[in-house]
């Protein structure tokens, strides 16, 4: 039986792989991206490279956009109301090489808008039809603290928030009994556009980080209210 799932930000990086490792497993992935346009390019490369078009839907979802992400959800709903599973990859980094003190309230709140409200925005969009198939909400996240060697302010603040957010929620969902569970992502450095592809001895690729990522989303355990770090170690959880 083919399972669905959404991806943002499905168009490059992480999430483009995330989106072709799915499809290689027989899921029908719906490629979310700011733009139609950007989803359909996603699309096109795919089947180029040999994956099959049914495998692939598009919408448009952008996160400074409340109006995107709510037709977007009203579009899933009503085209795919199998979907089972969600994937937060969409997300900005602001200027990481910014020092602390130079970081501005406009800053945190560019990155908190996105990463932050913006996901809050779109599980909110999709829990209902999410909710109807025991679905889950898997989000690509940031470590839980900080070095001297990586603190990035904006985006490292964002990704802690977005956290506190992750596990509320799946303690709401214990506590009530929802048929949803929900759980962070974090597979460590990776080389993308986001950091202009950066090297470096803990760095790495695209692909091993999706590797990493489609592991824990198909290995069929209950990850409600973990944060997963590197090669599938849980960094912190929800204790029932």
């Amino acid at each position: 039986m083919t399972q669905t799932a959404l991806v943002t930000g499905a168009n490059r990086g992480i999430g483009y792989e995330i989106t072709r490792q799915l499809a290689n497993h027989g899921w029908q992935v719906i490629i979310a991206a700011r733009t139609l346009n950007k989803a359909t390019e996603a699309t096109n490369q795919l089947v180029a490279s040999g994956l099959d078009m049914a495998h692939f839907d598009q919408v448009a979802l952008d996160l400074n956009d409340p109006d995107s992400i709510a037709q977007a959800g009203d579009d899933v709903a009503q085209h795919h109301p199998d979907l089972t599973l969600l994937v937060n990859n969409a997300g900005i980094a602001g200027d990481m090489e910014k020092r602390a003190l130079a970081t501005t309230p406009a800053d945190l709140e560019a990155t908190l808008k996105v990463n932050l409200l913006g996901t809050m925005a779109v599980i909110q969009a999709m829990a209902p039809t999410l909710r109807t198939n025991h679905g889950r909400i898997a989000n690509l996240t940031g470590p839980g603290s900080t070095t001297v060697w990586y603190h990035p302010l904006a985006y490292s603040v964002s990704k802690y928030a977005l956290n506190g957010l992750i596990q509320n929620m799946a303690a709401d969902f214990i506590q009530h009994q929802e048929p949803l569970s929900i759980f962070g992502l974090f597979p460590g450095g990776v080389s993308t556009d986001i950091n202009h592809h950066q090297q470096g001895q803990f760095m790495q690729s695209v692909e091993e980080a999706g590797q990493q990522i489609v592991d824990v989303l198909l290995d069929g355990q209950d990850h409600n209210g973990q944060i997963i770090g590197p090669d599938g170690k849980v960094l912190s959880q929800v204790p029932e």
